[in-house]
């Protein structure tokens, strides 16, 4: 799949939170890692685009709490650029290195397209990025023992499978071909004379 698919089969929304809001620290990182959680959700209608609300408001504010992106089973929000930190691994070390995905759990999830959807977007990230899949792939329970993402801890196999398919869509991504673009002489242009 070349990766302008990858984005436009994503469907990506980029809500960013404000810059100055307290969750948004706004520091410069070099991330080596992308990690995975569930938000813990569970209530009717907790979609992403709801997520990404949340993270404006004063509650996700008071708490310090923030991520790159949110994943349901129709769009992807990020919220925070990939080179920027946020507030998603309890630990010093996974704020700095990390971009966290959220993946909802909301009761009318589609959670097959949901999941498919959250490894196309690791992948992604992963190759925009220049990260080794799937040594770059991290659960949030690496970072702080937090049993996150819950969901996939809990399925036989789960993050085994998960891992498979962002490599398998990782090693499928290309880039853009790109045409060959020549200047060509038209013959009025070859009569001209520049001094």
């Amino acid at each position: 799949m070349r990766i302008d698919e990858a984005y436009k089969a994503l469907n990506l929304v980029q809500d960013y939170l404000p810059v100055g809001n307290s969750n948004r620290p706004g520091k410069r990182i070099q991330a080596t890692t992308i990690t995975i959680h569930n938000t813990d959700n569970s209530s009717p209608g907790a979609n992403a685009a709801a997520h990404a609300k949340y993270m404006k408001g004063p509650d996700a504010q008071m708490r310090q709490v923030s991520w790159h992106y949110t994943v349901d089973d129709k769009f992807v929000y990020q919220s925070i650029p990939t080179n920027e930190k946020a507030w998603h691994t309890a630990t010093k070390q996974g704020n700095a290195t990390s971009i966290g995905v959220e993946i909802c759990m909301n009761p009318e999830l589609d959670i097959k397209k949901a999941y498919n959807r959250a490894s196309l977007l690791a992948a992604v990230v992963a190759y925009k990025l220049g990260l080794q899949v799937p040594d770059c792939i991290v659960q949030h329970y690496d970072w702080s023992k937090k049993n996150c993402p819950r969901i996939l801890r809990s399925t036989p196999s789960g993050w085994h499978d998960f891992l498979d398919d962002v490599v398998t869509k990782w090693r499928a991504l290309t880039p853009v071909p790109v045409a060959e673009i020549s200047l060509l002489e038209t013959p009025q242009e070859s009569d001209h004379h520049f001094n």
